[in-house]
């Protein structure tokens, strides 16, 4: 095939996906912390690509209870909400129901969009062709799918849909997706334990450099949408490097000290956990939250974590890595496109200036759908090329 195709663009995605994904799957700590803060930008990316500007900064300052924000509130909850989805998607193979309806509920902005249909037999059969044998276009594919039956009333529960069946698609590999329950966060998705298998961020695909458009059901739409995600996983990988190389500076922490010394258990629940209250540590360790404050301090001391708030009510430390991306300022207006900006790139299933609510409903009804089934149909085509070379037939 042509250099650039649809497939070779898929193919080389997937290639920069598997190494980010083996060094995850060889060492848990750097999953964690890896997916701990590539989802806290893609949630942030994932809103924002709705107009709503706001920056990761945004839903640190709303979790620290810190009312000096002029930030929209209503999309901080929003991408708090897509964050705690992102951090445990689920079980989308034996539980599809559950997930496309807790999707539906977190990605609902009841003053913007049209309620989606409820979930029914055929909608939970968008995850049915997630079988691990090419997760990204899997993903795809899935979000397409959803798009087109649910008219594109939600670009967000679109891209939620994508993140669970490439979830799906991956932990296949691994023998299923998780159906463990952690404990409350009380850091509302900022904090706890990620139990999910996804590697590539859509959302950040599309809005790290230059805007691109989210339409899954757009074949040129896909094509930028894959280019982006050739490059930001190649900046991703950049950031599991330096993860790895916090994991080695706190081995070297905590190498020496006394058995009676809990700072090497500390470090190990960083590790998993990179982001906490003393409080938070102080239960995962069974200390009293004087001694998880003893521990914080000399974490802090040696580069490993950063007070991220100093306030009473509500102290929090973090891993340096994170708590650069928590604590980044919201960068200039010029990041998020304006609203005529959007308009142009056809924010799709959204009213957009001048046309009316009845005139959208219309637009979105007479898209042809002949057309839909045809790029579900060069979905599949595209699928038999991997089955073809990788060997596999029906997963």
């Amino acid at each position: 095939m042509a250099a650039g195709s649809p497939f070779d663009l898929v193919l080389a995605a997937e290639v920069r996906a598997s190494r980010i994904e083996g060094h995850l799957a060889a060492d848990p700590v750097i999953a964690a912390q890896w997916r701990s803060e590539a989802a806290v930008a893609e949630a942030a990316a994932s809103i924002g690509l709705e107009d709503l500007r706001l920056s990761e900064t945004d839903l640190l300052v709303r979790v620290s209870e810190n009312p000096e924000t002029h930030a929209d509130v209503r999309a901080i909850e929003d991408a708090l909400s897509v964050l705690r989805f992102l951090r445990a998607p689920g079980d989308p193979a034996n539980e599809p129901l559950s997930v496309l309806d807790r999707i539906a509920r977190l990605s609902a902005r009841a003053e913007t969009y049209e309620p989606l249909p409820e979930v029914d037999d055929e909608m939970v059969q968008v995850f049915a062709r997630c079988r691990g044998r090419a997760p990204l276009l899997e993903a795809i594919r899935a979000s397409a799918h959803y798009a087109a039956l649910t008219e594109r009333r939600s670009p967000v529960a679109e891209r939620l849909v994508f993140a669970a069946a490439e979830h799906l698609s991956r932990s296949r590999v691994l023998g299923g997706a998780s159906r463990s329950r952690h404990m409350d966060d009380p850091l509302r998705g900022l904090g706890g334990r990620v139990d999910a298998s996804w590697v590539i961020l859509p959302s950040l695909a599309l809005t790290r450099m230059r805007f691109r458009i989210w339409s899954p059901l757009n074949p040129k739409a896909v094509q930028e949408l894959l280019q982006g995600i050739g490059g930001i996983l190649d900046q991703e990988l950049g950031r599991v490097i330096t993860i790895r190389a916090w994991r080695e500076k706190a081995a070297m922490a905590a190498r020496g000290k006394s058995r009676r010394s809990r700072l090497p258990d500390a470090v190990d629940a960083f590790g998993i956990e990179p982001v906490m209250t003393s409080q938070a540590l102080a239960d995962r360790l069974g200390i009293t939250q004087r001694g998880a404050i003893k521990l914080l301090g000399e974490l802090v001391e040696q580069g490993l974590l950063v007070e991220m708030t100093r306030r009473r009510s509500a102290r929090i430390w973090a891993t340096p890595g994170l708590a650069a991306l928590l604590g980044r300022r919201a960068e200039p207006a010029g990041r998020a496109a304006p609203a005529a900006g959007i308009a142009a790139r056809g924010s799709p299933g959204l009213p957009q200036a001048g046309q009316s609510r009845a005139g959208e409903a219309r637009r979105i009804k007479e898209e042809n759908k002949a057309a839909v089934e045809r790029a579900l149909a060069d979905f599949d085509a595209v699928l038999e090329q991997v089955d073809g070379i990788l060997g596999k037939r029906g997963g």
